[in-house]
């Protein structure tokens, strides 16, 4: 006799959790099928992350049988997901076919919606962008703003000349909405009739396209990871700057979301206790280190950051002329940079932590120089190759490559059902077809 759950041969049961949320047992059962998707997607991962390389290359890298590589490439050849790149010159013996991912196999479509101003971009399967659009106005209204986005994303789709059914899905990002379950108030203002609104479904419906949400810390490390040279480097944190601050974790390849989806919500924590707020408590961080913060030091209204945020140049220019103002809020926000810095380093101990937000990367780049010297921590090594806290490459543009990047990560990432299976349920994936239609 044994406590240990036997499953079967067919498709997992999901197990329910709190909120409506699923997930998968610990223990599932194995089967042909679920055997060939996830080898594919090993396969097709190690292409996107590596190619081109050749199926000897291919072999070594995923552990698989030469065999099992050369039966699953030549499906993916026929399928045009993957292309022949080259061939090895000036070698004894047959010569060596490298592969790598087809561009024009599938595309993505990016969202990042923000406080009165969305950012759309439409990629190929490399994450090229072949397309953007930018919209400013009021998205107090979650019916009007939804509607106008699907309008954007039918003129995205026709002025980029993608073909609509080869477009996987859409990836949207927005900050964390749900402000009714807690027991305060998280949401920034502007977002108060959103609550509880299902994006996905809504939007879903007026595009006819599967969508996958995320919030921007999240998507924004997202973006940040696909978009390095480095992509062998596998965990690191990013800290977005936007309306409040926080933190997206990438973990072995994988962004750490938490139980409730909530992990690196790092904007809430208390700051600097001796300046208190009118209550008495000392400020969250979100209150500083975020353009609220800035807002406030500036005597800005809240319609000020906003245009702050959809033309950067105007902070760009106070900090070229060394505005006192802001350069006050620029010493504090370093001191809270450099907290944060030292949190992350002791709770998940990353290669490196990078910066990026709605600011001027020249802002973005002097709060980094004014973070050190860094707290001390077990991060401080004398065999570090590369700094601990840097500026992202990716910035402003983070969130919405990384809401491009859903889209595909899901599709052909090997451990894709730990994250969004709750947002796909068991609709087929482009990806997983056998053969194609």
């Amino acid at each position: 006799m044994t406590d240990t759950p036997k499953t079967g041969s067919g498709s997992p049961k999901l197990t329910k959790l709190a909120g409506g949320r699923q997930r998968l047992p610990d223990v599932t059962g194995t089967n042909l099928e679920h055997s060939r998707i996830f080898n594919r997607r090993l396969i097709f991962e190690a292409l996107y992350q590596s190619g081109p390389l050749s199926r000897i290359d291919i072999a070594k890298r995923v552990g698989l049988t030469p065999q099992t590589v050369s039966g699953i490439t030549r499906e993916l050849l026929d399928q045009q997901f993957i292309i022949e790149t080259g061939r090895s010159q000036g070698q004894r013996g047959q010569p060596q076919i490298y592969l790598g991912p087809n561009p024009i196999a599938g595309f993505s479509i990016g969202i990042h919606l923000d406080r009165n101003r969305v950012v759309m971009v439409v990629c190929n399967l490399l994450l090229d962008v072949i397309g953007r659009k930018t919209w400013t106005g009021d998205t107090r209204d979650p019916d009007s703003t939804l509607k106008t986005i699907a309008v954007l994303t039918d003129v995205l789709i026709d002025e980029a000349y993608v073909p609509r059914d080869k477009i996987w899905s859409i990836g949207l990002v927005l900050p964390t909405l749900d402000d009714d379950i807690y027991d305060f108030a998280t949401k920034q203002p502007g977002w108060d009739a959103w609550a509880n609104v299902p994006v996905a479904q809504r939007l879903k419906d007026l595009c006819g396209l599967t969508v996958l949400v995320e919030n921007d810390a999240t998507a924004a490390a997202i973006g940040e990871h696909f978009a390095r040279s480095d992509k062998d480097k596998r965990n690191f944190a990013h800290l977005y700057i936007g309306y409040g601050v926080g933190a997206g974790m990438i973990i072995d390849g994988m962004p750490l979301k938490g139980v409730w989806g909530n992990a690196g919500e790092l904007g809430l924590l208390p700051f600097q206790p001796r300046r208190m707020r009118e209550d008495g408590e000392p400020p969250i961080i979100d209150s500083v280190l975020s353009l609220s913060g800035i807002a406030k030091a500036l005597d800005w209204t809240i319609e000020d950051a906003d245009a702050a945020a959809a033309d950067v140049s105007i902070l760009a220019d106070l900090h070229s002329q060394r505005d006192p103002r802001l350069s006050e809020w620029m010493e504090e926000a370093g001191l809270c940079l450099r907290f944060l810095t030292a949190i992350l380093e002791s709770t998940i101990d990353p290669e490196f932590i990078t910066v990026g937000g709605s600011l001027p990367p020249s802002i973005v780049t002097a709060l980094v120089e004014r973070a050190y010297p860094l707290h001390r921590s077990l991060s401080e090594r004398k065999d570090r190759l590369s700094p601990r806290l840097v500026v992202g490459q990716l910035t402003d543009d983070a969130p919405v490559i990384g809401a491009a990047s859903l889209p595909i990560f899901v599709n052909t990432n090997p451990n894709f059902r730990h994250l969004y299976i709750r947002q796909l349920g068991d609709e087929q994936r482009p990806f997983e077809q056998p053969t194609r239609g």
